[in-house]
């Protein structure tokens, strides 16, 4: 099923889930990127580590380690400092979503770069999940992929209606396989998909409705990605005018 505006995206939902069942949706500008966590990207462990689990504590225990003076005292738990770290480009084992269709929509259309590519809405249900973030250092949830609906950090997470698919890493080096490839009886995994020559329409009816960078973003970032992304595709308007 294609989405083409964001009343497709409605009726696309309505024609897949009924109106009881538990989602959340994550998007991304191409159609054929795999269901992947940033730190199994590139299909090994770093460092020499003997396996997925070992290297995800090591790039933690780092990331806590350094960034101590912006984090302040107490560090966050295993947990709330994956998120952290999730947030701000760290490699885990998080697989970002929201909880809302249209703000995962802007996330599969927001790089006019990318608009010559088809883009990708992937839609989870799921009948079981964790919100609990406890002090054990233990954060593998046996086998399975389990959403994970965090406790709210940050401004970021609460504008973005952020949650979060938690991979169960192997206790061995092999390629991380992509999670619509996992035996889940507790998610289930719809794709629609994003006509590349949609992205921009797409772009503009989300910003009429408040789904834009400044809002997702609650800072100085987002202000500068949501005028760069303005006048970068003004640009490309200018440049098709006088070729």
């Amino acid at each position: 099923m294609e989405i083409t505006s964001v009343k497709s995206l409605f009726e696309a939902i309505d024609g897949t889930f009924q109106p009881h069942d538990l989602q959340m949706y994550r998007g991304q500008t191409r159609e054929n990127w795999p269901l992947i966590p940033s730190i199994g990207r590139h299909n090994d462990t770093r460092g020499g580590h003997t396996n997925w689990r070992d290297y995800q504590e090591q790039v933690v225990k780092r990331f806590l380690r350094l960034a101590r003076p912006y984090i302040g005292d107490p560090s966050p738990n295993y947990r709330n400092a994956l998120v952290l770290g999730q947030h701000h480009g760290l490699p885990t084992c998080l697989l970002d979503t929201s909880t809302n269709p249209l703000k995962a929509l802007f996330f599969a259309v927001n790089h006019p770069v990318d608009d010559k590519f088809n883009g990708a809405l992937c839609a989870f249900s799921y009948s079981r999940w964790r919100e609990d973030v406890g002090q054990e250092d233990n954060f593998q949830w046996g086998e399975d992929a389990i959403p994970f609906l965090p406790e709210q950090l940050n401004p970021r997470l609460t504008a973005q209606e952020g949650a979060f698919i938690v991979y169960p890493l192997a206790v061995n080096t092999q390629p991380l396989r992509p999670i619509d490839e996992l035996k889940n009886d507790h998610l289930s995994i719809v794709k629609f998909i994003i006509p590349a020559e949609s992205k921009k329409i797409l772009r503009q009816e989300l910003s009429i409705l408040g789904v834009q960078f400044r809002l997702l973003f609650p800072d100085l970032d987002g202000v500068a990605k949501g005028v760069k992304l303005d006048y970068f595709e003004d640009e490309l308007s200018f440049r098709r005018m006088f070729k």
